[in-house]
């Protein structure tokens, strides 16, 4: 009998042992977030075509930032500057803090920055390490929140390259020196006359001047192209490659019957979603772009096209 009950409190007891060994041996190993660093001296080549933005981060470190302000800078900045880096999961304040986490605009507008570190993730964008020029004061930056509210100096200066260029408009809304908004007629030339930037705006913008001797805004939107013009030089060399009939179109974004697919993405950039239908002998695609822009390609040449205004 007593063996017995030996036995059961012996049997009883080894399961809880085993698991308590293999609980033991397990190694939990936190997921990671991708987070990487760059500094000065392993940043990526700066490309001066490119801002503030996503793709450009890694190559930050060593540049010189201007804090020109957002648009709507009102209520200040909330969860924009902090004190600590705020990607390693710690509570850090927010920088010369006023009221509930917001940074006032007068803290930290109008002045100049150098980045000193970045650090990105997979998921939560990027966090830059800013040291003002006059103080000396550091503040992390979330540049996901108001991404246009600092204008890199390395991207200003290469903007001059477009002094003294010819521009054609693309019919878009532009606004002149006095503030009035305007829509320059199609094919309307105009020619690149100075920089400049605003307080609380958008960022840089280029000078043009029209035939009238009225100046307007006009918006880089990265590589060679501005938004609301296209240079002559463009129209030029977008004839040479796809052909003088297609490539002025191109040039004035403008997608045709008989294009190719590379025409359209130089045209209208990479669509947002793609679909295909695969016949016995040819294959019908569906490119769908923003604006309510539809293209219809049956083996690699345009057949419709469809824009819903």
């Amino acid at each position: 009998m007593i063996r017995t009950i030996q036995r059961i409190i012996f049997i009883g007891i080894f399961p809880l042992f085993l698991c308590g060994t293999v609980s033991a041996q397990l190694n939990i190993v936190p997921k990671s977030n991708g987070m990487k660093e760059y500094t000065l001296q392993n940043a990526m080549p700066y490309d001066s075509l490119t801002n503030v933005e996503e793709r450009s981060y890694a190559s930050l470190p060593g540049q010189t930032l201007f804090m020109h302000g957002a648009r709507n800078d009102n209520r200040g900045y909330y969860e924009v500057f902090f004190t600590g880096n705020f990607l390693d999961g710690g509570k850090h304040p927010v920088y010369k803090v006023d009221g509930i986490s917001v940074t006032p605009a007068k803290e930290v507008e109008g002045k100049y920055y150098e980045v000193l570190k970045v650090w990105t993730t997979k998921t939560s964008g990027g966090c830059l390490l800013l040291r003002e020029k006059e103080s000396g004061d550091e503040i992390y930056y979330k540049p996901y929140t108001y991404p246009r509210c600092m204008t890199c100096m390395g991207f200003y200066e290469k903007l001059k390259r477009y002094v003294g260029r010819t521009f054609l408009s693309l019919a878009k809304k532009v606004e002149t020196e006095g503030g009035e908004v305007i829509t320059p007629v199609e094919g309307a030339e105009y020619r690149c006359v100075d920089i400049g930037l605003k307080m609380n705006s958008d960022g840089a913008f280029l000078i043009m001047e029209g035939a009238d001797g009225v100046k307007v805004e006009a918006f880089p939107i990265g590589g060679d192209e501005v938004y609301e013009f296209v240079s002559t030089t463009r129209i030029a060399s977008l004839e040479k490659r796809y052909g003088k009939a297609f490539g002025k179109q191109i040039a004035f974004r403008k997608v045709d019957v008989g294009m190719t697919k590379e025409m359209v993405i130089a045209a209208w950039g990479e669509p947002y979603r793609k679909s295909e239908i695969k016949r016995e002998k040819s294959v019908l695609e569906s490119w769908s772009f923003s604006d309510n822009r539809y293209v219809e390609i049956l083996d690699g040449k345009v057949t419709n096209v469809r824009v819903y205004k």
